[in-house]
């Protein structure tokens, strides 16, 4: 999957439209293909950034970002902190950096 500046991408495609030179049903299509692209992009279903975090605490490990505490295996022991890359609960990569 790519993200894309949906903005941007509207702003390109009615440059298009405003490029195509040419009389009749052919271009008329065309440009009309080119608006109704534009215009749907503002309906896309749109992506979160994802959030960035790092584990806190000691023993009991804790998100930084929604405070939710680190997995733990089926007998309720602690999983290792350093293969938990991402925050089961809100999805924040578990980087250290914080954004």
């Amino acid at each position: 999957m790519r993200l894309i500046d949906a903005d941007a991408a509207k702003v390109e495609l009615l440059r298009m439209v405003g490029d195509i030179h040419g009389w009749g049903e052919f271009f008329d299509g065309i440009r009309s293909g080119y608006q109704s692209a534009a215009d749907r992009l503002d309906t896309m279903p749109t992506v979160e950034e994802r959030k960035h975090g790092h584990w806190e605490g000691g023993g009991a490990y804790y998100c930084s970002n929604c405070n939710a505490y680190a997995a733990t295996d089926v007998f309720g022991g602690g999983l290792d902190i350093t293969e938990q890359h991402y925050c089961y609960n809100c999805g924040a990569i578990m980087d250290g950096d914080e954004e």
